[in-house]
């Protein structure tokens, strides 16, 4: 498995169209249709994220350019014809990251802004929400890494599914040490690991494997690859 990611930064729009050339043919379909501009310079960064990440596996540029998204039965993409490479995506804030596996895989990646008990009351288990409650008034930091580390490895466990968040994540128990989560609807247990490297920011990585590195690589400066005129 390998995880990447990038910081986002103001575009140009004569920067948007360049680096747009470079994304596949179904994230640029999709970029023009998003009206709000944070999330379309989002959506192009994790373009790109995906790109480096099919690049560094082996692939090259002549097979990138003939890439073909496909969805699921639950709509989770996948590179028609590519086999042995698996992807997730996912962005928030000023970041954006991609996981890649030989294996399904699912990734989520959290800014933790502020948040309320309410919304872990609607969404984690009884057992979750005992343990949020038992931090309350205590380390409220800790509690709010403790309600991302919940967050952020469900969803990851929904994406890994395809079905989205849409199907619900309160049916996925996670482990008090984030080691895995439980599907309560099929019974099914899934490895998690979570990484906190970035500052203000929760990732969590969820596969049927456990081949998750250790520690997540530098991040991609897409900017300076542009610049070096270098490959992103």
């Amino acid at each position: 498995m390998q995880i990447y990611t990038a910081k986002t930064y103001e575009l140009l729009t004569e920067e948007e169209g360049k680096l747009c050339g470079l994304l596949d043919r179904d994230r640029i379909r999709g970029i023009a249709a998003i009206r709000s501009r944070k999330e379309r310079v989002r959506s192009i960064f994790a373009g790109l994220l995906l790109r480096h990440a099919f690049l560094q596996a082996g692939y090259d540029i002549e097979t990138w350019q003939q890439v073909e998204i496909q969805r699921g039965a639950y709509g989770k993409p996948y590179i028609k014809g590519v086999h042995g490479f698996h992807y997730g995506l996912s962005h928030s804030g000023e970041w954006v990251a991609c996981a890649v596996d030989s294996v399904p895989v699912g990734i989520d990646l959290q800014e933790m802004k502020p948040w309320k008990m309410t919304l872990a009351r609607r969404f984690y288990h009884e057992k979750e929400y005992d343990r949020l409650l038992a931090l309350d008034g205590d380390d409220q930091v800790r509690q709010t890494e403790e309600f991302y580390s919940m967050w952020t490895a469900k969803e990851s466990a929904v994406k890994l599914s395809g079905r989205g968040i849409g199907a619900g994540i309160s049916q996925y128990v996670t482990a008090e040490d984030y080691s895995a989560v439980y599907d309560l609807d099929s019974g099914r247990t899934y490895y998690t690991k979570r990484y906190d490297t970035l500052k203000g920011y929760m990732i969590c990585v969820c596969s049927e494997a456990k081949s998750f590195p250790n520690l997540l690589p530098k991040s991609v400066d897409f900017g300076k690859y542009e610049m070096e005129g270098n490959r992103c």
